[in-house]
């Protein structure tokens, strides 16, 4: 019986673990969609996968189409 027990806590676990895996990631921009990047008004700051912090979703987009490395936002406002 306890081992019964133990295997529907592990897929408990397991299930918690998948629904709440990346609540707290914000949604990614279309950075390809954005054309004529003037990055140069905006200030809204976010915080990269690359422990970055870019002025606005424009300028973490300019870098994010010069590089071939996987790059997202983590969150709103300063790393």
């Amino acid at each position: 019986m306890s081992a019964m027990r133990l295997l529907l806590l592990c897929v408990a676990f397991i299930c918690l673990s998948a629904l709440t895996s990346g609540a707290d990631i914000p949604p990614q921009p279309n950075c390809k969609a954005l054309v004529n990047l003037d990055c140069t008004t905006r200030n809204n700051p976010v915080c990269a996968t690359d422990g970055q912090t870019y002025t606005s979703v424009c300028s973490y987009c300019v870098v994010k189409r010069g590089t071939t490395s996987p790059l997202y936002i983590a969150k709103q406002g300063a790393c």
